[in-house]
C-alpha cells in the first residue's frame, strides 16, 4: 500500500468518525429517533457512512474498487446527496434557525456538535475527501439524472412518513412535513411543486458543474503528467 493510499484510508476512517459522531450525538439528543431519521439531513448522513463503510469492506477483496465505474458512480452520488444537505441547510434553514431537535435551546442548537457534524463538517471532508485522493475523469454525463433518483425517493418516504401520522419535533420546519418547502398544508402543492422544481434543476445542474469540474482537473493531470 503507497503512501497515498494510507492516506486515503486515513481520510475515509476520518469521515466515518464525524458522521458516526454527527449520527448518534443527534440520536442520543431527541426524544423521538424515528422522527430524526426521518429528516433528509440524517438519511444523507447514513448513506454517506454507508457508502464509506461498504467502499473500506470492498476494497479490501477488490484491489481495483476504486478504478470501476460503480465506485465512481456511488462515490458521485454521495457527494451530491450529502452537499445538497449543506447547501439547503446554509441558504434556506440556517437563516430560519432551523434545528432538527425542539427539545433543546434554538440558539445553542444552531452550533451544537449535533447540527455542526450532520449539516457542515461531513459534507466538506467528502468533498475534499474527493478532491485529494480520487481519480479524475470518471464521471459520465448520464450519471446526474441517476443520481437525481436517490434524493427523489426521500420525497416519496417523507410523504408516506407524514400520511401514516409520523411527525417532526424541528424548529423552524415543519411539524408535519419537516421542511416548510415540502409543507402542502402551508404553501399548497402548487408552492410544494415550485420549490421542488427549483431544488431539482439546481440539483442537476450542480451535478454537471461537478463533472466539469472533474474533466478539468483530469485534463490538468493528464497535461502535468506528459509534461
Amino acid at each position: 500500500m503507497n503512501i497515498k493510499r494510507r492516506l486515503s484510508f486515513v481520510f475515509e476512517m476520518a469521515v466515518i468518525i464525524c458522521c458516526l459522531i454527527g449520527i448518534l450525538s443527534n440520536i442520543l439528543n431527541t426524544s423521538s429517533v424515528t422522527s430524526i431519521l426521518s429528516f433528509y439531513t440524517m438519511q444523507s448522513n447514513v448513506f454517506v457512512l454507508t457508502f464509506y463503510l461498504l467502499s473500506i469492506v470492498i476494497s479490501q477483496f477488490k484491489s481495483d474498487w476504486k478504478k470501476c465505474d460503480v465506485y465512481y458512480f456511488l462515490k458521485g452520488a454521495t457527494i451530491m446527496i450529502i452537499l445538497l444537505t449543506f447547501t439547503i441547510y446554509l441558504i434556506s434553514l440556517y437563516p430560519t434557525g432551523f434545528i432538527m431537535n425542539a427539545n433543546v435551546n434554538t440558539s445553542s442548537n444552531i452550533f451544537s456538535i449535533s447540527n455542526v457534524f450532520v449539516h457542515f463538517i461531513t459534507p466538506i471532508m467528502v468533498l475534499v475527501d474527493y478532491l485529494i485522493f480520487d481519480d479524475k475523469g470518471h464521471f459520465k454525463l448520464k450519471y446526474p439524472l441517476l443520481w437525481y433518483i436517490f434524493p427523489s425517493l426521500y420525497l416519496i418516504y417523507v410523504y408516506t412518513y407524514s400520511s401514516h401520522g409520523g411527525k417532526f419535533f424541528g424548529s423552524g420546519g415543519s411539524r408535519k412535513y419537516a421542511y416548510f418547502f415540502l409543507d402542502i398544508d402551508k404553501i399548497g402543492v402548487g408552492g410544494v411543486i415550485k420549490y421542488l422544481i427549483l431544488i431539482s434543476l439546481l440539483f442537476i445542474a450542480a451535478c454537471y458543474i461537478l463533472i466539469l469540474i472533474d474533466n478539468i482537473l483530469s485534463k490538468h493531470k493528464r497535461k502535468k503528467t506528459s509534461n
